[in-house]
This record gives C-alpha cells, structure tokens and sequence, in this order.
C-alpha cells in the first residue's frame, strides 16, 4: 500500500544512536546540527509582535514582498550579484524545503545528481525521491575535504542533472575556495549541468576564511540555484524559514512544487527574518566568535585522546575526527560511547564515510570538556581490551 518511491528510503541510522541515548540520562549530546543560542531577542520580539497583531492567515506563495528584497539586498551586498526580488527569490519552509523543491523541479527519473562524500544525507533521500540516481565521488582527508574539480568532471555523464555543492561544509566543515568553485561552474556550463549552492552555514567561517557563492560570479545565474535559510546564522532553526535564488524561468517552476507543498511559509516566522536582516548584526558576530573558541577547544581535546585525529575545521560548527587507527566502526564506536560514557556523537557512516565521527560544537564549553573527558577515558579503556 505504501509507494516505492518512499519504501527505498531507509530511516536515518542515527536514529538508532538517539534511541540508545535516550535510555541514559546524563548522556551530554554533541551531534545536533543546531545552535544552541536562544534566538535573538528583536527576533523573538518580531515574532510575537506578528502574532498579536493577527498576522496568522496565508501569505504571498512567493514569500512576503519586504523579507523577499532584503534577501535580494543582501545577497547584492554580500556576494555582488542582483537578482530582482519580485522573480528571482521564493521563500520556504525552512532551507530543507528550498533543497527539496529545487530538486524535485530539476530532476527526471533517471537523472544522476552528483553527490559528495562524505554527504548531507537529505541530498541522497531527495535524489530518490525525484527518481534519479546518487552518483558519489568521495572526497579526501589528506585534501581538508575540499573537492577536485577534475575528479568531479569524471563521474559527469550524458545523465547528469545536478551537482549538490555545500560550503561550508556539513560534515567536515570545509570551506571551499574561490579557485575551486570558479572550476566547477566552468564544468556546468561545459555539460549543461545545474549546481545546487547549499550555503546555510555561510556566516560561519573562521581563521580568516572567506565564504564564497557560487552565485556570485557572474556568469552563473543560468547554473547555479542559491539555496539558504535563516536557521543557522540567527540561531532560529524553528521558525523555519530559508529561501531559494535563481532564474525567473526556474523560480516560477519551484513556485508550483512549494504552493503545492506548503502554500507559504509561516508568516509570523516571515516577519521575523524581516526584523533579523533590519535589525542589529552584531550578535551574528558574537555566535559566530563563541563557535570559533568552542572549535579550538573541541578540536585541542580530540587531538589529546589516543588514536583520534582531527584538523581544524574553516567553517560550520562540526569537527570530522578521524578514528580510523581505532580499528572499530563508527557506528560501532558511536554506541559504544554512549552505552560507556554518556556521550553522544554521530557516526561517519551514516554520511557514507567510514572511520570518521562527527563532533558538533554547538554546545556549552563546559559540556564540551566533559564530554570529551568521558571520551578520552572510554577510549583508553576501548583500547585496553583490544589489547588483552
């Protein structure tokens, strides 16, 4: 009774880890993809203000007209390139509606989406959904995760539809430069390809990295859909408000999956984002610090536990640690830490990426410390029995 399309989607194996967290009561959680700051207070205050003021009926399907020109507005001031607010941006339910509309236009049964390793798992269920193939290319440790141009132009058939691009990057939090992404434009417009430009972790990028969009070159509008959202960068991920930017002929094609899908997005929510792009930017700034000493921290005590590795990650708010010389499976491992220690962390597996954990520091300094205390010591005695 239950369509094939959703019957091939398998659920998400780190369910299996929350389960077995949830039977653990201490257990300190360092695998959501979430901020752990309280929206700001003019955020909040925008939202509520919509709310008592009865604005809870449907909005424009497009999104509002004044949260759709100040996207277009920033994304002229942050990446020099004008897209015309009343065609070119729609406005979703959250960046993981942008990424699931846009896909569900752009791909046929049959077509291949370039997917890199390891993924964003959303990437891989979206592809099964349209009916096209995943098509992987997995990416190196020994090259920070950032992809190879040329690699990526091998896997590209007659089929293939689509790249998904994300930087910076969930996973590895890799920042791609601009002399890799110029590349992959240039193979697009080679092979009459679309690149899906994930960005939602923009705002977070460190050590003097610079976050570059794909839709900032110039000769891209035709190549390239900006996907984005409003989650990361103000800590709002339930409000649940992203955006899409492209072409007119490809915004009006979305525009009929997401009215179909949601209508509009939430319009109280809306009217937030509006007051959050007005309103003060500093605590944009002051996020993004906090995760930058919570990175240094995170990254110096994985370095200190026997057999894991990590480099400093440029961007996002996860560490990809490497555990290969642990000899066990990252699911394996995953379980194992929280059953030993209480702490949960997300296995590499679950990213089709074998021997690596991803650490999120999204969290409170002091949880991270103790997290990575109970880490250490299970390892050693993880060690210790491989031994005896």
């Amino acid at each position: 009774m239950i369509a094939n399309r959703i019957l091939g989607v398998q659920r998400s194996p780190f369910y299996s880890i929350m389960d077995l967290a949830a039977k653990r009561p201490d257990c300190i959680y360092l695998q959501l993809g979430e901020p752990d700051f309280v929206t700001p207070k003019h955020v909040r205050e925008a939202a509520k203000r919509a709310l008592d003021e009865g604005h809870t009926h449907y909005g424009p399907d497009r999104g509002l007209p004044e949260l759709r020109q100040l996207i277009a507005e920033k994304i002229k001031r942050e990446h020099g390139v004008a897209y015309n607010w009343a065609d070119e941006i729609l406005v979703t339910a959250g960046g993981q509606a942008a990424l699931h509309v846009a896909v569900m236009a752009l791909a046929n049964p049959g077509d291949e989406i370039i997917i890199m390793l390891p993924h964003y798992p959303p990437y891989v269920v979206n592809a099964q959904l349209s009916g096209a193939k995943a098509v992987f290319v997995k990416l190196k440790p020994e090259d920070n995760f950032v992809p190879d141009p040329a690699e990526i132009e091998k896997a590209i058939t007659a089929k293939t539809k689509l790249i998904m691009v994300l930087t910076p990057n969930n996973p590895t939090g890799a920042v791609y430069p601009r002399e890799v992404l110029r590349p992959l434009l240039d193979l697009a417009k080679r092979h009459d390809i679309v690149l899906i430009s994930d960005e939602v972790y923009e705002c977070l990028v460190y050590d003097g990295a610079k976050h570059v969009s794909l839709a900032a070159f110039p000769d891209a509008r035709e190549h390239v859909v900006q996907v984005n959202s409003f989650s990361k960068t103000y800590a709002m991920t339930g409000l649940r408000v992203g955006y899409l930017a492209a072409s007119s002929d490809k915004i009006i094609q979305f525009l009929k999956y997401h009215h179909t899908a949601n209508i509009s997005a939430n319009v109280p929510s809306q009217m937030a984002c509006v007051e959050a792009l007005k309103g003060p930017q500093d605590c944009v700034e002051e996020m993004r610090r906090a995760y930058q000493e919570r990175r240094d921290l995170t990254v110096k005590l994985l370095n200190d536990i026997p057999g894991v590795h990590c480099t400093m990650p440029k961007g996002s708010f996860f560490a990809f640690a490497d555990i290969r010389e642990l000899n066990i499976g990252s699911l394996e491992f995953a379980e194992y830490l929280v059953r030993d220690a209480g702490v949960v962390l997300t296995n590499g597996s679950g990213f089709d990426y074998e021997g690596f954990v991803r650490v999120s520091y999204a969290a409170k300094p002091e949880n991270i410390k103790e997290a990575m205390r109970r880490m250490k010591e299970a390892v050693i005695r993880l060690r210790g029995k491989k031994k005896a």
